[in-house]
Protein backbone atom coordinates (compact mmCIF):
# COMPACT_ATOMS: atom_id res chain seq x y z
CA UNK A 1 0.00 0.00 0.00
CA UNK A 2 2.71 2.11 1.19
CA UNK A 3 4.70 1.74 -2.60
CA UNK A 4 1.11 2.16 -4.43
CA UNK A 5 1.22 5.87 -2.15
CA UNK A 6 4.59 6.67 -3.21
CA UNK A 7 3.71 5.43 -6.97
CA UNK A 8 0.44 8.04 -7.07
CA UNK A 9 2.39 11.14 -5.63
CA UNK A 10 5.61 10.59 -8.15
CA UNK A 11 2.90 10.70 -10.64
CA UNK A 12 1.35 13.61 -9.19
CA UNK A 13 4.43 15.58 -8.91
CA UNK A 14 5.78 14.86 -12.78
CA UNK A 15 1.94 16.30 -14.20
CA UNK A 16 2.09 19.44 -11.88
CA UNK A 17 5.70 20.13 -13.28
CA UNK A 18 4.74 18.92 -17.03
CA UNK A 19 1.84 21.49 -16.66
CA UNK A 20 3.87 24.28 -14.87
CA UNK A 21 6.08 24.09 -17.38
CA UNK A 22 3.92 24.66 -20.67
CA UNK A 23 3.72 28.42 -21.17
CA UNK A 24 0.67 29.96 -21.44
CA UNK A 25 0.37 32.31 -24.73
CA UNK A 26 -3.08 33.29 -24.09
CA UNK A 27 -2.30 37.06 -23.38
CA UNK A 28 1.20 37.08 -25.43
CA UNK A 29 1.10 38.30 -28.97
CA UNK A 30 2.53 35.87 -31.40
CA UNK A 31 5.54 36.88 -33.79
CA UNK A 32 4.17 34.62 -36.58
CA UNK A 33 2.62 36.30 -39.72
CA UNK A 34 -0.65 33.92 -39.62
CA UNK A 35 -4.27 34.86 -41.22
CA UNK A 36 -5.43 37.29 -38.16
CA UNK A 37 -2.30 39.34 -39.02
CA UNK A 38 -2.90 39.90 -42.44
CA UNK A 39 -6.59 40.79 -41.87
CA UNK A 40 -5.56 43.44 -39.68
CA UNK A 41 -2.74 44.93 -41.72
CA UNK A 42 -1.75 44.60 -45.31
CA UNK A 43 1.33 42.34 -45.51
CA UNK A 44 3.74 43.93 -47.93
CA UNK A 45 5.14 41.40 -49.99
CA UNK A 46 6.52 41.06 -53.53
CA UNK A 47 4.68 37.72 -54.84
CA UNK A 48 1.34 37.03 -53.59
CA UNK A 49 -0.09 33.37 -52.46
CA UNK A 50 -2.56 33.01 -54.93
CA UNK A 51 -4.07 34.14 -58.22
CA UNK A 52 -6.65 37.01 -58.99
CA UNK A 53 -9.25 37.39 -61.39
CA UNK A 54 -8.35 39.98 -63.80
CA UNK A 55 -9.63 41.09 -66.96
CA UNK A 56 -7.20 41.15 -69.49
CA UNK A 57 -7.55 43.71 -72.64
CA UNK A 58 -5.76 42.33 -75.93
CA UNK A 59 -4.81 44.91 -78.72
CA UNK A 60 -7.66 44.39 -80.86
CA UNK A 61 -10.41 45.66 -78.13
CA UNK A 62 -11.37 41.64 -77.38
CA UNK A 63 -11.39 41.03 -73.46
CA UNK A 64 -11.05 37.58 -71.91
CA UNK A 65 -10.63 36.66 -67.68
CA UNK A 66 -7.53 35.39 -66.88
CA UNK A 67 -5.97 34.54 -63.14
CA UNK A 68 -3.26 37.22 -62.25
CA UNK A 69 -0.88 37.52 -59.70
CA UNK A 70 -1.28 40.51 -58.35
CA UNK A 71 -5.00 41.65 -57.17
CA UNK A 72 -5.85 44.48 -60.10
CA UNK A 73 -9.29 44.83 -61.77
CA UNK A 74 -7.55 45.36 -65.46
CA UNK A 75 -4.62 45.05 -67.80
CA UNK A 76 -4.14 46.32 -71.30
CA UNK A 77 -1.63 44.78 -73.46
CA UNK A 78 0.63 47.54 -74.85
CA UNK A 79 0.09 48.31 -78.88
CA UNK A 80 2.97 46.94 -81.05
CA UNK A 81 3.85 49.84 -83.40
CA UNK A 82 5.60 47.91 -85.86
CA UNK A 83 2.46 46.14 -86.84
CA UNK A 84 0.92 49.41 -87.35
CA UNK A 85 0.43 50.99 -91.28
CA UNK A 86 2.70 54.31 -91.43
CA UNK A 87 -0.83 56.65 -91.67
CA UNK A 88 -1.51 54.85 -88.12
CA UNK A 89 1.38 55.82 -86.69
CA UNK A 90 1.48 59.62 -87.85
CA UNK A 91 -2.02 59.42 -86.79
CA UNK A 92 -1.24 58.08 -83.01
CA UNK A 93 1.78 60.88 -82.72
CA UNK A 94 -0.03 63.89 -84.07
CA UNK A 95 -2.73 62.69 -81.23
CA UNK A 96 -0.01 62.18 -78.27
CA UNK A 97 1.55 65.39 -79.70
CA UNK A 98 -1.69 67.52 -79.33
CA UNK A 99 -2.10 66.08 -75.70
CA UNK A 100 1.10 67.40 -74.70
CA UNK A 101 0.62 70.67 -76.23
CA UNK A 102 -3.06 70.98 -74.35
CA UNK A 103 -0.93 70.67 -70.91
CA UNK A 104 1.74 72.68 -71.46
CA UNK A 105 -1.05 75.40 -72.42
CA UNK A 106 -3.11 74.76 -69.02
CA UNK A 107 -0.79 76.21 -66.80
CA UNK A 108 -2.08 78.35 -64.93
CA UNK A 109 -1.44 82.13 -64.10
CA UNK A 110 -0.74 82.96 -60.76
CA UNK A 111 -3.18 85.71 -61.35
CA UNK A 112 -4.42 87.29 -57.93
CA UNK A 113 -5.68 90.99 -56.08
CA UNK A 114 -3.10 90.94 -53.63
CA UNK A 115 -1.47 93.80 -53.13
CA UNK A 116 1.50 93.73 -50.61
CA UNK A 117 1.63 97.67 -50.39
CA UNK A 118 -1.30 97.13 -47.46
CA UNK A 119 0.16 95.19 -45.23
CA UNK A 120 3.75 97.23 -45.03
CA UNK A 121 2.19 98.32 -41.81
CA UNK A 122 3.21 95.46 -39.95
CA UNK A 123 6.55 94.77 -41.65
CA UNK A 124 7.75 97.50 -39.65
CA UNK A 125 8.91 97.26 -36.21
CA UNK A 126 7.39 99.60 -33.52
CA UNK A 127 9.30 101.01 -30.48
CA UNK A 128 7.05 101.54 -27.48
Amino acid sequence: MVAVGSLLGLLWQRTVKSASSVPCFLHTSSRQADSNRASIARLRRQAYARLYPVLLVKQDGSTIHIRYREPRRMLVMPLDLDTLTPEERRARFRKREALLQQKKEEEPELADGFDSEQYRQFWSKTRK
